[in-house]
């Protein structure tokens, strides 16, 4: 018996695929009574055939499947039919009934360890939370599905988390894990070769780049996505991208750019139907067109972007009454035609009958013997060819998840090497800046604030004692990091054979030498080398209070009774130039109470505030002033303080040097 429904299943199911017409299958799967799994896994089939097209019976078929499973008590059945109820229930944008129901399934799933099936819950949630954007609990389950799949290994589902997180922290504003779960998902998808994903994943690292401001990048990503998505004619990801695009051409001003990228995709999006894709299309290409003073086809856009606003709003409150208005019309029709048709088979029926019912009764049953036993054997073909692939799929994804692990333990052990060097090479660093002591020695009223935005940097602070005279500077070389810190150590050296072994303590002549002893070691190298560094070095006499002072592209400045004294420095960069000068040196008589101040560009460079824009020099010009009577630790505190309130959660863009001297 068991044996006779499996067949009748199988059949029954290639003939529903083949002919469309399920509610056969439904019928006979209502009246299978044995056994209880064949009659389970019929309705879960059906329940997700009907899905799309008529959810409410989706609904019920699910409805049927979990009274059974609750009757035989079959957990893993029961939390299938509520994955399929909240599935219909979300189309039918019944949101909080869909979450209730993917809930009740989550917890059977869990209640048996089930955690592939876990995953798929978890992920349905995050998804309708996403629709109704609360994305603090979209987060939630989203990170739980990850979490979950990367037990499990399934690099597919591992992929998709990656990229819906990088959603929802866009939304969130939290650019910079956006960032990271974007760039982990499209590695993870190139990784898979799903052109798919990936065209998805970059498209969302473009709207990152959008959202903070970096619009070249942004482009970049959106070029990538776009070529990706027509090589492969992802016409879905072809439209978003091209409206992507010319919003982002709107962002730059690019009016008639814009303007033309939208008209191009208009066809192609008006065929795809995404009311809110042209919904944001029209609306977009009218404020364009407004822009570039054509005012006509504006309002004309603007009227179609509000009727599109009105269908989209129709559509989210009339969605129940259109969906049962359309199902009472077919299920007219279906009646009527199902009339029309018996009573026509009946006249044929009673001519076949007078002709030669016997010959009929034999072509008959040869038919029905025939096809099903020709469906039958479909069917054994289609599952033979789909347990096949499954299992060469499962392979792939073992072979895949040992390459990303081995990959992993690689780029580990590499990252440690890399960052051993780096540690060793702050030592380095660390040697060719004056040592604290010294520093507090003789400028005991001082403070430095010195804050690489690397391990290593490309600033750096420099001191020499001779004669009874203190040179001091604040030197900015090309680049941060490891690049700006070996750049930093032939500075430094250059200035301290400029003072010790030419015996040159005059600081624009001091400059001098130093730029000419650069410019010989990189010249030493078989390409051009351009790099070099601004600084702004003193020269302090304190017996006669005497301030001499040159500055290669950073100046100085001096604080006395609230007023700010600026000593301007040489337009020109310590390095190989064009047409070179020689530096000018300025000298400043020395008073109380005068706070003398050099730095380099981080401090005003940095990104942050309410607007995520630059501190800039006004701004560090007025702090300067508005601390410059405290003590020098407050300063120190204040301006590390202001520094780090000003950021935020914005990464630090450069390396950061202020150096502050009380007299």
């Amino acid at each position: 018996m068991r044996f006779y429904h499996l067949i009748l299943i199988l059949v029954l199911s290639t003939f529903s695929v083949l002919s469309q017409n399920v509610d056969s299958l439904w019928q006979v799967a209502r009246n299978i009574k044995n056994p209880d799994t064949v009659r389970l896994a019929a309705y879960y089939d059906l329940a997700w055939v009907y899905i799309y097209d008529n959810p409410d019976s989706t609904t019920k078929i699910a409805e049927l499947q979990l009274k059974l499973a609750t009757e035989t008590g079959n957990k893993k059945w029961q939390a299938k039919a509520y994955n399929a109820i909240g599935g219909a229930l979300q189309l039918r944008s019944a949101y909080s009934k869909a979450i209730e129901s993917y809930q009740r399934g989550l917890k059977i799933y869990e209640s048996i360890s089930d955690k592939k099936n876990s995953a798929g819950a978890l992920g349905n949630i995050g998804s309708v939370y996403i629709l109704i954007q609360d994305y603090n609990k979209a987060l939630e389950y989203q990170l739980r599905c990850l979490k979950l799949v990367q037990e499990i290994s399934n690099l597919d589902g591992v992929a998709s988390c990656l990229n819906n997180i990088t959603i929802i922290y866009t939304s969130l504003k939290d650019l910079d894990k956006a960032l990271l779960y974007g760039e982990q998902a499209a590695e993870m998808y190139k990784h898979l070769k799903d052109d798919y994903g990936l065209a998805s994943a970059l498209a969302n690292i473009g709207q990152v780049y959008l959202d903070k401001g970096n619009y070249e990048k942004s482009m970049s990503f959106y070029r990538i996505a776009l070529s990706i998505s027509e090589k492969n004619d992802f016409t879905d990801k072809i439209v978003k991208t091209k409206v992507d695009i010319a919003g982002l051409y709107f962002k730059l001003n690019k009016f008639d750019l814009c303007i033309k990228e939208i008209k191009d995709v208009m066809p192609l999006l008006e065929k795809t139907g995404d009311l809110s894709m042209l919904y944001t299309a029209k609306k977009i290409l009218s404020d364009a067109c407004f822009k570039v003073g054509n005012t006509k086809e504006a309002y004309q856009y603007l009227r179609e972007h509000m009727a599109l606003n009105d269908s989209i709003q129709g559509f989210k409150n009339d969605a129940e009454i259109a969906r049962l208005e359309a199902k009472l019309i077919y299920d007219k029709k279906a009646e009527t035609d199902s009339i029309r048709n018996a009573e026509q088979q009946h006249i044929k029926d009673m001519e076949i009958v007078a002709k030669n019912a016997q010959i009929e009764k034999d072509q008959l049953q040869k038919i029905v013997l025939y096809g099903g036993l020709a469906l039958f054997i479909i069917s054994a073909l289609v599952m033979y060819n789909r347990f096949r692939i499954t299992r060469r799929q499962k392979e792939i994804i073992e072979i895949k998840s040992k390459e990303t692990e081995e990959q992993k333990i690689i780029i580990e052990e590499k990252q440690k090497e890399i960052l051993s060097s780096i540690a060793y090479a702050k030592r380095l660093q660390e040697a060719i800046l004056p040592p604290k002591k010294d520093i507090n020695t003789y400028l005991p009223n001082s403070f430095i604030y010195y804050r690489p935005k690397d391990i290593v940097a490309g600033d750096f602070y420099w001191m020499e004692h001779t004669n009874g005279k203190l040179l001091i500077a604040a030197a900015d070389c090309t680049g941060h990091g490891v690049p700006g810190a070996m750049v930093s150590v032939v500075c430094s050296n250059a200035l301290n054979r400029s003072v010790k072994e030419f015996n040159i303590t005059e600081p624009g002549k001091v400059l001098d030498k130093t730029r000419e002893l650069v410019i010989e070691t990189f010249e030493r190298s078989e390409t051009e080398v351009k790099d070099g560094m601004d600084i702004s070095l003193c020269l302090i006499d304190r017996a006669s209070n005497k301030l001499q002072w040159a500055g290669a592209n950073n100046p100085l400045w001096i604080v006395r009774n609230n007023e700010l004294i600026e000593l301007k420095a040489t337009k020109q960069a310590i390095g190989k130039v064009d047409n070179p000068v020689n530096y000018t040196t300025h000298h400043y008589d020395l008073m109380k109470d005068y706070c003398v101040y050099i730095f380099t560009d981080g401090y005003a460079d940095q990104f942050g505030g309410p607007n995520g824009k630059k501190f800039k020099y006004n701004q560090l010009a007025g702090l300067l002033v508005s601390i410059s009577g405290k003590n020098i630790n407050e300063q120190l505190h204040l301006l590390e303080a202001n520094f780090d309130n000003w950021r935020g959660n914005l990464e630090q863009v450069d390396d950061v040097c202020v150096i502050g001297i009380k007299f």
